[in-house]
C-alpha cells in the first residue's frame, strides 16, 4: 500500500512538473500583467485623487472649506494679521504719546492686552459662519477661474500653450464694425484682438499636466482593473494569482504612504516663514487627507485579497473549520430519530 502511495505521489509530482514546463509562457504573461497592474495602480491612485480634489472645484472646496473653522488655523491667521497691524501702526508708540508721562510705563502692558483682545476678536470673526461662507465662495470662484484659465476656457483671460492671452476680440470687432474701419490697429502688439501678456514654459508644462490628469484621472483606474482582471483570467492558478495581486496592492500602497508622508514633510520643511509653514501644514493636511485615506483603503483591499486567497486553500483553517462544522452537523443529523 505504501509503495502504491509513493508511486501515485511520484506520478503527481511528474505531472505537475510537466504542467509547469508547458505553461511557462502563461506564467510570464500573468507576471507581466500583475507588474503592469502595480504600475497602473500607483499612478491611478495619484491621478484619481488629483482629478477629484485638485482639478475638481467641488473637491477642492470640500478640502479647504473647513479651514476657517479650524481653531488652530484661525488662531495662527489672527496672530499674524493682528501682529502685522500692531507692528505697522506702532500702537505702543501711539499709546505712549496718548498717556500722561507718569502713566507711560503702562503703555507696554496696555498694548499687550489690546493685542490679546484683538487676537481673540479676529479669531472669533474667522470662525463665524458668515466668514466661512465668504471663504468657501472665494475658493469656489477662484478655483473655477484658475481651472478655466489653465484649460484655455476663460472668457477674456486664458493660457494657451504657455501664453497668458488677453482676448478682447469681440470688443475689437465691434469697434471696427461701428467705425467701419476693418484695418483699424488699436493695439499694434495684438493679433486679431488677442494680446499675449507673457509667456512661460513652466505654465505650458503645467497645462500639459492638467490635460493629462483630466484624461487619465478616470482612465487609469479602469486600466488597473483590466490588468489585474486579465491576470486572473489568463492564469491557471487563480487563487495564487489573486494572492499575488493582493500582495502587490498592499506593498505598493504601503510604500506610497511612506513616500507621501516624506514628500509632505519635505515640502513643509522647505517653507521658512513660520506663519506660512503653519497655515501650509493645515492646507496640505486637508488637501492630502483624501489621498491618504484612499491609499489606506487600497492597502486594506490588498490585505483582504491575501486573506481571502489564503483561506481558500484546502488545508486552510477556514476550510478545516467548515469541514468540521459540516461533519458535526451530519453526525447530529444521523443521531436524530427519523419520522416513521
Amino acid at each position: 500500500m505504501t509503495d502504491q502511495n509513493n508511486q501515485q505521489t511520484s506520478v503527481t509530482v511528474a505531472a505537475q512538473a510537466a504542467d509547469t514546463s508547458r505553461h511557462t509562457g502563461r506564467k510570464w504573461a500573468v507576471g507581466i500583467l500583475i507588474f503592469l497592474g502595480l504600475i497602473l495602480l500607483t499612478l491611478a491612485n495619484l491621478a484619481f485623487w488629483a482629478y477629484f480634489t485638485l482639478l475638481n472645484t467641488n473637491g477642492w472646496v470640500a478640502a479647504v472649506g473647513p479651514l476657517s473653522k479650524d481653531p488652530a488655523v484661525a488662531g495662527v491667521v489672527s496672530q499674524y494679521v493682528v501682529g502685522q497691524v500692531f507692528e505697522g501702526a506702532d500702537i505702543e508708540g501711539v499709546a505712549q504719546e496718548a498717556l500722561p508721562p507718569e502713566l507711560q510705563i503702562f503703555a507696554g502692558p496696555l498694548v499687550v492686552g489690546l493685542e490679546r483682545v484683538a487676537d481673540q476678536a479676529v479669531t472669533t470673526l474667522i470662525m463665524t459662519d458668515g466668514f466661512n461662507q465668504a471663504w468657501v465662495a472665494f475658493n469656489r470662484i477662484s478655483h473655477t477661474t484658475v481651472m478655466d484659465v489653465l484649460k484655455g476656457k476663460g472668457n477674456r483671460l486664458y493660457f494657451q500653450e504657455g501664453n497668458l492671452v488677453l482676448d478682447f476680440g469681440d470688443i475689437y470687432n465691434y469697434i471696427q464694425d461701428r467705425l467701419g474701419a476693418r484695418d483699424l490697429n488699436l493695439i499694434p502688439q495684438a493679433e486679431a484682438g488677442r494680446l499675449v501678456l507673457f509667456s512661460s514654459q513652466q505654465v505650458a508644462v503645467l497645462q500639459e499636466v492638467v490635460s493629462y490628469l483630466t484624461t487619465l484621472g478616470l482612465l487609469l483606474p479602469l486600466l488597473t482593473i483590466l490588468a489585474f482582471g486579465a491576470a486572473v483570467w489568463v492564469s491557471l492558478w487563480r487563487r495564487q494569482t489573486v494572492m499575488w495581486i493582493g500582495i502587490v496592492m498592499a506593498f505598493a500602497m504601503f510604500i506610497s504612504l511612506i513616500v507621501f508622508s516624506g514628500a509632505r514633510s519635505s515640502v513643509l520643511t522647505s517653507i521658512q516663514d513660520p506663519f506660512l509653514r503653519d497655515v501650509g501644514r493645515a492646507i496640505v493636511n486637508n488637501v492630502t487627507h483624501g489621498l491618504m485615506v484612499q491609499t489606506v483603503f487600497f492597502m486594506i483591499v490588498g490585505i483582504l485579497l491575501i486573506i481571502g486567497a489564503w483561506q481558500a486553500t484546502p488545508d486552510s483553517a477556514f476550510r478545516k473549520w467548515e469541514a468540521s462544522r459540516k461533519e458535526k452537523e451530519a453526525a447530529k443529523a444521523a443521531l436524530e430519530p427519523t419520522d416513521g
